[in-house]
């Protein structure tokens, strides 16, 4: 027994000092990222994002650098990068041969880009879990007088991969009442998009909504079409779509129908990196139908949202949906509302 622990101590002893050697290499973060203040900083680059560029570090957690505070970037690891021309780059980083420039290099081939033009970037070697991003936001409300409860739940989750990205979302708004039937409004969508040169993108939606008080049951549609970012800068970015929807409508009173309808869209984000983060989006979609002449639809929703401490912000949202000629006849031709929540990102 003493001859087996003496082997086994042996052995132990042979063996450490190769894994205390191997296990900070393994662990080690050998990105590189220069400030306009001489500081270095050692760290894993994990995207650049809203004008804030992301280094996951040993000592300090995960720390965000605002973007033009940069002046040189080294990362190993393969990136998808894109610029305020609407080119996109793929390949590790390099520091360029002046400050403010870096070298993207892949398969052979070298790109020399500007650092204050590009507008995000994304590490390619990330797990899948680490690529997913989202949010959830709840919201309640109870008046005593008239016995008025109104519960309101937000969330999306998404994923992007090089060239393309996945997103889902969902909402409802529930409010009941004593002796007053409850009124619900939801939705939940999934949408994939394309990202091509010179800021195009093409975009395939399917959605699923629920309105009763724009006298619909359910609404099931699937639509297509292209888009093209008019400004995508490190702070705003502006998105036009244009496409086709077909659409099966469930009314509250009446048969099922289907619907053929052009679509047009309009998405604006503007968010600040100081804190605390305020991201300001507005969203506006149009249909006209072309099987059921004279009908068109629009939904707008806005949204303000404002952070309290990490990852967690309080949200101010408002929606509006008009509908020149509703699915049961004698609906209300608008439903708008307003909700303040609380939410957390991740």
């Amino acid at each position: 027994m003493r001859a087996c622990l003496t082997r086994v101590a042996r052995l132990l002893a042979a063996v450490a000092p190769g894994l205390l050697a191997a296990s900070p290499a393994l662990a080690a973060k050998t990105d590189v990222v220069v400030l306009r203040n001489g500081d270095r900083l050692t760290g894993e680059v994990q995207q650049l994002e809203r004008g804030r560029l992301q280094l996951k570090t040993d000592d300090l957690g995960t720390v965000e650098i605002e973007w033009d505070k940069v002046v040189s970037v080294a990362a190993a690891a393969p990136f998808d990068v894109d610029d305020l021309h609407g080119s996109r780059y793929m390949g590790a980083l390099v520091p360029g041969p002046v400050a403010g420039q870096v070298l993207i290099v892949w398969a052979g081939r070298t790109d020399t880009v500007e650092l204050s033009t590009l507008v995000r970037m994304r590490r390619l070697e990330k797990s899948r879990w680490k690529r997913l991003d989202g949010s959830l936001d709840v919201g309640a409300s109870y008046t005593s007088a008239s016995a008025l409860f109104k519960l309101d739940l937000a969330g999306n989750l998404g994923v992007e991969r090089p060239g393309y990205e996945v997103a889902a979302d969902a909402s409802s708004t529930v409010t009941s009442q004593t002796d007053v039937e409850d009124t619900r409004r939801s939705t939940l969508s999934l949408t994939y998009a394309r990202r091509f040169p010179k800021r195009w993108v093409a975009l395939i939606r399917g959605q699923v909504e629920q309105n009763r008080e724009l006298g619909f049951d359910l609404r099931s549609s699937a639509a297509a079409g292209g888009g093209r970012y008019l400004v995508q800068g490190p702070q705003d970015k502006l998105l036009t779509g244009l496409g086709l929807s077909v659409n099966r409508e469930k009314p509250v009173e009446g048969e099922t129908a289907t619907n053929v309808e052009a679509t047009a869209s309009l998405a604006y984000d503007r968010f600040s990196y100081d804190f605390p983060k305020v991201d300001v989006s507005v969203a506006a979609a149009g249909f006209a139908s072309l099987n059921h002449g004279g009908r068109y639809r629009v939904d707008v929703q806005g949204q303000l949202k404002r952070e309290l401490v990490r990852d967690f912000y309080a949200t101010l949202r408002g929606y509006e949906s008009y509908d020149s000629r509703p699915a049961t006849e004698g609906a209300p031709r608008n439903d708008y509302g307003i909700t303040f929540a609380l939410g957390w990102s991740f």
